[in-house]
């Protein structure tokens, strides 16, 4: 019994991990019940994929984390950051979703992380990695 449980939660972590890397791509339906997660891209913005999502609802917040980003793309994702509108009670989360040759259509939330939907078609080669960042208003 305790040799079944041990294998099963090996697999378990296996196939978690072999997902791991720059395609956390996801293939789960979001929750109903969140806001929809807008999508920020830009070609060679930089910045550095993250595993779980900052909390960017205050100026300062938005501020310091969009230094990660070169100057056009950093004013990108802060003009769509001040077009979301956050009622009380709520916070605006923030994540490096990805950065590679194609950028995510879609995201949904998943507790502090913002998992992406898998690209279609996705391309194999590209001149420039395009970085995604996803910004979602959750309960605060």
């Amino acid at each position: 019994m305790v040799m079944r449980q041990l294998l099963g939660t090996t697999l378990v972590a296996m196939t978690l991990l072999a997902g791991c890397g720059d395609d956390r791509a996801a293939d789960v339906s979001p929750p109903a019940e969140v806001d929809p997660v807008t999508l920020v891209s830009g070609t060679a913005g930089d910045g550095d994929p993250a595993r779980h999502a900052t909390d960017v609802s205050e100026d300062a917040a938005l501020a310091a984390y969009v230094e990660q980003f070169d100057h056009p793309f950093a004013a990108k994702v802060t003009g769509a950051a001040g077009q979301i509108d956050l009622g009380s009670g709520q916070a605006l989360l923030a994540q490096v979703v990805a950065i590679g040759c194609d950028a995510p259509t879609s995201a949904h939330v998943l507790g502090n992380v913002i998992v992406p939907a898998k690209v279609a078609s996705p391309l194999q080669e590209c001149f420039a990695p395009v970085t995604t960042v996803a910004l979602a208003v959750v309960p605060g």
